[in-house]
């Protein structure tokens, strides 16, 4: 039994699947490199976010007139977590200079010590980190409260990564419905060239393309009678060995009208 090996793909079909690949390859690509911007980005914002908050609660009067009260977790939790759900951040602790919490999303962890780095705060100046905290991985800032120059307490403000991630999510999704789109728009536009293609080369591929033009040209030149062809605007598209020794034309390419070579009427 003699085994049939599958045809070649034609021509046409070879251009389609690289041009599709091409076009998926870039699209992708930009799809990569927008994520990666958007994360950045998504970043940079939840950190200016986070110090925006910090820098404001530290600066408030009335953090610090809390701060010298007998109890200032009665005082501050509300007004944190007030101040949290309003500016959209994950947490905002304030705490005493040596880390323990006066407020916190979760009561349970009020006068636990708060988890991240402190030194730059304590010593008068803002700090940004991302650190995991009891709310998960965050981007932070820790920011002094000062008293007549004295650092009185200390206020973290941050977002977590999960919410992070969850705004990137969302638009990496709408990213990927617009390369897809992209995806269908290119693929579409090949597929309607390349059918061109297909019927102008009748469906073949490039090695039956190259065994018909060595057919061509050996017919051609066994040909012993001059053989001239015109195109529609009536110059030479093609011309053999025997028209060009009976027209006294010298030595060229068989086919493709030399210049200057339109055929005068007749």
């Amino acid at each position: 039994m003699r085994l049939r090996l599958p045809r070649p793909r034609s021509l046409a079909g070879q251009l389609f699947a690289m041009q599709v690949v091409l076009v998926a390859v870039v699209v992708a690509g930009c799809a990569v490199f927008a994520y990666v911007t958007d994360r950045t980005q998504a970043e940079e914002t939840a950190r200016r976010q986070a110090t925006a908050t910090a820098a404001a609660v530290a600066d408030s009067p009335s953090v610090a007139a809390a701060v010298r009260s007998a109890d200032p977790t009665a005082v501050l939790q509300p007004y944190a977590e007030a101040l949290r759900r309003h500016a959209g951040v994950a947490f905002v602790v304030i705490m005493s200079p040596d880390g323990t919490r006066w407020t916190h999303p979760e009561p349970a962890q009020i006068g636990r010590t708060y988890l991240g780095h402190i030194e730059e705060a304590r010593r008068g100046r803002l700090y940004s980190e991302t650190h995991l905290g009891v709310l998960g991985p965050s981007v932070r800032t820790v920011a002094p409260v000062l008293d007549h120059g004295r650092v009185v307490a200390l206020v973290s403000a941050g977002i977590t990564i999960d919410r992070i991630s969850e705004q990137v999510r969302q638009q990496v999704t709408a990213l990927l419905g617009m390369a897809g789109a992209a995806l269908a728009l290119g693929g579409a536009g090949t597929y309607v060239v390349n059918a061109r293609l297909r019927r102008h080369t009748h469906g073949m591929n490039a090695t039956e393309l190259s065994r018909m033009h060595d057919y061509h040209e050996a017919a051609l030149h066994a040909v012993r009678e001059g053989l001239v062809m015109l195109d529609g605007q009536r110059r030479i598209a093609l011309i053999n060995d025997g028209a060009r020794e009976l027209l006294g034309l010298g030595e060229g390419p068989s086919a493709g009208p030399p210049p200057n070579s339109a055929c005068p009427p007749r």
